[in-house]
């Protein structure tokens, strides 16, 4: 019989970490360097479901972690994606090899940079709630031990970003959806796209997406010209207008 090791050690560092963070960090940033201090990893990335059952950007160790988690949001694959989708852990060597199951992801310069990457679920039961993704040091895998370490860490920071809900929320995650300026700025664009386009939340964030992927641009950059620079997001790319100064 096999006997489960216990990762009482594991949880009291990392809830030390998450709660000694630097002054001006907000939550979710001290969730991510607490991953951080904690794992033998070099960048982490959290995104966490949205209203249409999608993904959105929470925060992420760095700029390439950053960046990485906004290419799978806006091209719908990779294995934050995946994770996120089946519940399941996802892990790549390489997310840039030419024969991954994410070809898209897999040409962007963001997944070169990345190199190996784990994925976890962040969810408890039937509840998704998004995805952490772990970035070794290049050339590295996490050992047996590390990566029920993060394993642990991933149901931890799952319990944090709930517990930060109330009961009287409709959504535990409501609270964290107010963080990031370019995730507020995704949610108003989108709505904006609708109002334009005439068609349901799922499509307009789908025509941002696609708009983003075939200008080679960021999806919060995309929403930032639709919010503040009057960047119609049209059924025919070709006669969008450019984006007013």
């Amino acid at each position: 019989m096999s006997i489960t090791p216990d990762r009482t050690g594991i949880r009291a560092r990392f809830l030390t970490a998450a709660g000694r963070g630097p002054a001006d960090t907000r939550g979710a940033e001290q969730i991510c360097l607490a991953c951080l201090t904690t794992l033998p990893v070099h960048r982490v990335g959290i995104s966490v479901i949205s209203g249409d059952d999608g993904l959105e950007f929470l925060c992420a160790s760095d700029d390439i972690a950053e960046r990485m988690e906004w290419a799978q949001i806006a091209l719908g694959e990779g294995p934050a994606v995946e994770s996120f989708t089946t519940g399941g852990p996802i892990f790549t060597a390489d997310a840039a090899a030419p024969d991954t199951r994410w070809p898209l992801l897999a040409r962007q310069p963001e997944a070169a940079d990345a190199g190996s990457v784990y994925a976890l679920p962040l969810q408890i039961g039937a509840i998704r709630v998004g995805a952490l993704s772990l970035y070794p040091a290049p050339g590295t895998r996490l050992g047996n031990r590390d990566y029920a370490d993060a394993l642990a860490v991933a149901d931890l920071v799952t319990s944090l970003l709930l517990a930060r809900g109330t009961t009287a929320e409709p959504n535990p995650l409501d609270h964290w959806w107010m963080q990031p300026q370019s995730s507020r700025e995704i949610h108003q664009a989108t709505g904006m796209v609708v109002a334009q386009l005439d068609v349901t939340v799922r499509e307009a964030f789908a025509r941002l997406q696609g708009y983003a992927f075939a200008q080679s641009r960021g999806l919060d950059d995309v929403a930032a010209d639709v919010v503040h620079r009057g960047l119609r997001i049209d059924t025919d790319l070709e006669d969008d207008p450019a984006p007013q100064p």
